[in-house]
């Protein structure tokens, strides 16, 4: 098992689908927070304050996305070199196999993540640290690294059953793509306020109405089970996280962990029954 999985992060450190997510991330995360910076000294002009955290936190998505072009790159060319019936033919069980290459996905996820939050530094010196507790942002990078173990694991078990890399690429980036746009329309409909005030024309000018119930305002029940939801996906996090709603994250990280957990053995049990050729 040990010389399987040095194989694997040999072929890791070598991998240039690897370095590319990576160094894509590091720019990325670098370029948002300078046009940031950018941006917050043309507030500044006019006495508006912007904090660090406003745009550090919400490169998050970001990294599902590379996470998913690299898991779809690096295990489509397990399958379709042979690399993982060869692993097997000289050994190797399925569950190793499996287990190597999870790791190896939670590992460039967790390196993506790094690049994210070290490129997002170069705003320090403008903008300053962050105004949150020290505590606090150690938390939202707690739940940030327990979302992008939670999207390995996923990219993972979908990788190991998609055996042609073209069709692993888009199947990751679909599959993370479908995730965001649930997250994302969960969390727009929470956003929903309770009142609404329309604008009404009047002779002297536009004037404000009165206050009325808004009737796309999410209450009761439903609106608990979008606020789980959106704690429970791995993209409902990275939302929080990009608009500074981290609120549960023990609940949070218990559900990145069962996520990560439940799709491993789902995975390994699907892998155990597929036919190699």
């Amino acid at each position: 098992m040990n010389e399987l999985i040095s194989a694997y992060l040999f072929r890791l450190k070598k991998d240039k689908a690897f370095w590319a997510c990576t160094a894509a991330m590091l720019a990325f995360s670098v370029g948002v927070v300078l046009n940031g910076c950018r941006q917050a000294k043309s507030m500044a002009v006019y006495g508006y304050q912007m904090d660090l955290e406003k745009y550090y936190f919400a490169l998050a998505p970001a990294v599902g996305f590379f996470a998913g072009v690299f898991s779809g790159l690096f295990l489509g060319t397990e399958h379709s070199d042979g690399a993982v019936r060869g692993k097997l033919i000289v050994g190797h069980s399925r569950r190793q196999v499996y287990f190597a290459s999870l790791l190896t996905n939670i590992l460039a996820a967790l390196t993506i993540t790094a690049a994210w939050l070290i490129g997002g530094l170069v705003g320090v010196p403008v903008l300053g640290l962050w105004k949150m507790s020290g505590i606090a942002v150690a938390i939202n990078i707690l739940v940030a690294v327990g979302s992008a173990v939670a999207l390995a694991a996923m990219f993972t078990l979908l990788g190991m059953l998609v055996t042609k890399k073209s069709n692993g690429v888009v199947a990751a980036i679909l599959l993370f793509l479908g995730l965001l746009l649930t997250a994302s329309w969960v969390y727009n409909a929470l956003m929903e306020p309770e009142m609404t005030a329309g604008f009404i024309m009047t002779v002297d000018g536009v004037q404000t109405a009165e206050l009325t119930p808004n009737p796309n305002y999410v209450s009761g029940v439903m609106r608990k089970v979008l606020e789980l939801i959106l704690d429970i996906l791995p993209t409902g996090q990275e939302a929080l996280l990009c608009n500074g709603g981290i609120v549960r994250p023990l609940l949070n990280l218990v559900a990145s962990g069962a996520i990560a957990v439940f799709t491993t053995l789902a995975g390994m049990a699907v892998f155990e029954r597929k036919d190699l050729k």
